[in-house]
């Protein structure tokens, strides 16, 4: 758990799964863990619980691969496709594979960041990730563009409609505004974690702008120290 490789197979994370023993029996448990209902969300049937790796969305939005490996070979993955969106089922690799390598193809040309909401300033999960990259062409348009969300869903979310509306033109406030729009109608956090929930989906919008923002290179750093 102490490794990058680790931190990609992080196991997801909800309020109703994180406690104790006792409190978990007092609610007759959960669908992750010794029930048969998600307490987040009473009729779906599959578990909520949130995928809370940092390094997903920040080496998905670089265009990763990972390797897989068991004693009968090896496969590569994008590592987009490494998650499911099941938060008891979350990763695609079979019980007979581990992950031993992970590939991050040449950045000449790209920038990226990533950001992340979350309530202590350092060893804490986050509430919210955003992770971003542009590739800039010499007249300063945007050649590709990748935005993945982390901590929303049961794996990391990417936005590829948010980031395809940026190719073609410069990073403008309205290009931003219009990318953070629909980043935010794709994000659907649920009541499972800290903060309240209305104000998690609002701040999706706020952080993909600061995110591209600071990509743009606009000074950011008034900005981080406010969260």
């Amino acid at each position: 758990m102490g490794t990058v490789g680790g931190n990609l197979c992080l196991d997801t994370r909800c309020n109703y799964y994180d406690q104790n023993y006792e409190w978990r029996k007092a609610i007759d448990f959960c669908m992750k863990k010794d029930g048969e209902r998600c307490w987040v969300a009473l009729s779906s049937p599959t578990c909520l619980a949130v995928s809370s790796t940092d390094t997903a969305p920040a080496l998905i939005a670089l265009g990763a691969t990972v390797v897989l490996t068991s004693a009968s070979g090896t496969r590569t993955v994008p590592l987009e496709e490494l998650y499911a969106n099941d938060g008891i089922r979350y990763l695609t690799r079979r019980p007979d594979e581990i992950l031993t390598r992970v590939d991050v193809p040449s950045q000449s040309g790209w920038r990226s960041t990533y950001w992340k909401l979350r309530r202590r300033g350092s060893f804490d999960f986050p509430v919210l990730g955003v992770s971003a990259a542009v590739k800039v062409g010499p007249n300063g348009s945007i050649e590709d563009a990748r935005i993945v969300l982390g901590a929303i869903s049961s794996r990391p979310l990417v936005c590829a409609r948010a980031a395809a509306s940026l190719v073609g033109g410069p990073l403008s406030d309205p290009a931003i505004a219009a990318a953070a729009d629909l980043a935010f109608a794709v994000a659907k956090p649920m009541d499972n974690t800290d903060f309240a929930l209305v104000w998690r989906k609002r701040v999706t919008r706020d952080f993909v702008g600061y995110a591209l923002r600071q990509l743009r290179g606009d000074d950011m750093r008034a900005r981080r120290k406010g969260f």
